[in-house]
């Protein structure tokens, strides 16, 4: 139970590293190209990362055998999807608006990250 909390935890703390340095690269890029590049790859790992933890958040889910936290899984992880598609494309195509794109998925992959973090501590504490 603790180690669920735990991962889920540091996954809320990923997506905000990720967002920031997201951030931090929206701010510096007009100012230093090369620190912007390895701020970049920052944000590119640290998003894989909150990827990575969407999967093992939705195999937790899937393991409560109930309807409800499944959905909050997989919309989840289509969020995070959609983020990361939204970010890449604007990598290759520079059309502003796919930042937008991003940032939406990633505000709605943490609401539902912090909803389904919520859920599983709660039904997991009972059992």
């Amino acid at each position: 139970m603790r180690e669920i909390y735990k991962y889920s935890i540091f996954s809320i703390i990923i997506m905000f590293l990720a967002f920031s340095f997201g951030l931090v690269r929206a701010m510096y890029d007009t100012v230093q190209d090369t620190l912007s590049t390895s701020i970049l790859i920052l944000h590119i790992i640290f998003a894989g990362i909150t990827g990575g933890f969407g999967i093992y958040l939705y195999m937790l889910a899937n393991k409560t055998g109930l309807l409800f936290p499944k959905f909050i899984g997989l919309g989840n992880l289509v969020s995070i999807g959609i983020a990361g598609f939204g970010g890449l494309s604007y990598l290759l195509t520079d059309y502003e608006w796919l930042t937008k794109v991003m940032l939406y998925g990633f505000e709605f992959s943490l609401a539902l990250t912090s909803m389904l973090v919520g859920y599983l501590y709660c039904f997991m504490r009972h059992r």
